[in-house]
């Protein structure tokens, strides 16, 4: 958790975004990285949305998806 945390932390000074993460019972835990009106028409875009019921699972799979969109949409991290 804390590593990616921490690349989060270094990621959103140079590329403004949004981390959501929540954890319930019913839902397990969820991470969303996201940025407020960039998505078509002015909505959010989701540059990643990952759900586990493992928290150490979840959080590394935010961090994957996280640097696979850096990697394909701002040529790296």
């Amino acid at each position: 958790m804390q590593d990616f945390l921490k690349f989060f932390d270094e990621q959103r000074r140079s590329y403004p975004m949004h981390l959501d993460i929540y954890y319930s019972k019913i839902t397990d835990w969820i991470i969303r990285i996201w940025r407020k009106g960039c998505g078509a028409n002015g909505e959010d875009l989701v540059i990643c949305e990952e759900q586990s019921h493992d928290m150490e699972m979840c959080f590394a799979k935010a961090q994957v998806a996280l640097k696979n969109w850096l990697i394909d949409n701002e040529g790296g991290y």
